[in-house]
C-alpha cells in the first residue's frame, strides 16, 4: 500500500503534482480500472490523488511511475515534489496549456484579485474571446478548444453563492484593444458590463489618460485563502510561475498596490 506520506496539502505543490498526475494518465490512455487492476489499488485511492484530496507517498507515485513509463529527470522531478507536498514554495510550469491546480485553489479561495494591463481576465472572457487568444498564439485548434473550455467550466467558481469576492483591475487599453474582430469583441464588452454587474464582483479600470505609474506593469492573479494566506499566479506565453511563500506573496502584492 505504500507510506501515507505527508498529511498536510499545501495549496500549490499539492494541487500541481494532483494535476501532472492525471494529466500523465490521461496521456497514456489508461482508465483508473487499468490502473488501479495491476497495483491491486481500490479506484477511490487513485480518484482521491488525482482530485487532490489525498497526499500521494513516493511509494506509491513511484508504483504509477513505473505503469506510466516515466523515467529519467522527470521521474526524479516527480517524487522530488513528494517531499514538498507539507512546504510552501513555487511551481512553475513550462507552458500555459499544462495542467495547472487553479481550479482547485479557486474552489478553495475567499476572494481574487485579476490585474490585466492588456487583455480581459480570463475568468470574465467569452469562448469566442478566449478562442481568437488562442489563434494568434497560432495555438492547435483541438488543443485550443480544450484550454477553453475549461476556462469556462472555471468561471462556475463565481457562482457558488456568491461568497467569493473577485476584484478585475484593468487597463483601459484592454478595453480598446480589438480581439478576434469587432463582432468578438462588442459581444465581449457586453458581456463583461453583465458580469461586472454581479453583487460578488467590483470591475476597476485605470484610465489611459493617467500618466507615469499606474500600479502595475505585468498581469499577475491573486487568490486569497483563510488565515490570510495568498497564492500568486504570474503567467507569461512560454510559463506559469504559482508563489506560495507567505512573506514573498505579501510582499508583490503591498508592491501592486502601491
Amino acid at each position: 500500500m505504500g507510506s501515507t506520506g505527508p498529511q498536510k496539502l499545501v495549496t500549490v505543490v499539492w494541487s500541481g503534482l494532483a494535476a501532472e498526475v492525471r494529466h500523465i494518465r490521461d496521456g497514456c490512455g489508461l482508465s483508473l480500472e487499468t490502473v488501479c487492476g495491476q497495483l491491486g489499488w481500490q479506484q477511490s485511492k487513485l480518484s482521491r490523488m488525482e482530485r487532490g484530496h489525498q497526499c500521494i507517498s513516493a511509494a506509491d507515485l513511484a508504483s504509477l511511475l513505473v505503469i506510466y513509463k516515466v523515467t529519467g529527470s522527470e521521474r526524479n522531478r516527480l517524487l522530488h515534489l513528494v517531499d514538498r507536498q507539507d512546504e510552501p514554495g513555487r511551481w512553475i510550469l513550462d507552458s500555459p496549456l499544462a495542467p495547472t491546480p487553479v481550479a482547485r485553489l479557486e474552489a478553495e479561495a475567499t476572494s481574487l484579485v485579476d490585474a490585466e494591463p492588456l487583455l480581459i481576465p480570463g475568468l470574465a472572457q467569452t469562448a469566442d474571446y478566449a478562442r481568437a487568444l488562442m489563434a494568434a498564439e497560432d495555438v492547435p485548434p483541438e488543443q485550443a478548444e480544450s484550454w477553453v473550455e475549461l476556462r469556462m467550466v472555471r468561471k462556475s467558481v463565481l457562482a457558488k453563492g456568491g461568497l467569493l469576492k473577485f476584484d478585475l483591475i484593468l487597463d483601459e487599453v484592454a478595453l480598446r484593444r480589438t480581439v478576434g474582430g469587432r463582432k468578438v469583441m462588442a459581444q465581449q464588452l457586453r458581456a463583461l458590463l453583465e458580469f461586472a454587474d454581479r453583487p460578488n464582483v467590483r470591475l476597476w479600470v485605470v484610465p489611459a489618460g493617467l500618466g507615469g505609474d499606474a500600479g502595475f506593469h505585468w498581469p499577475f492573479y491573486m487568490l486569497n485563502f483563510p488565515r490570510d494566506e495568498s497564492v500568486i499566479q504570474l503567467e507569461s506565453k512560454a510559463s506559469i510561475v504559482y508563489l506560495e511563500d507567505k512573506k514573498r506573496s505579501t510582499s508583490f502584492a503591498n508592491m501592486r498596490r502601491s
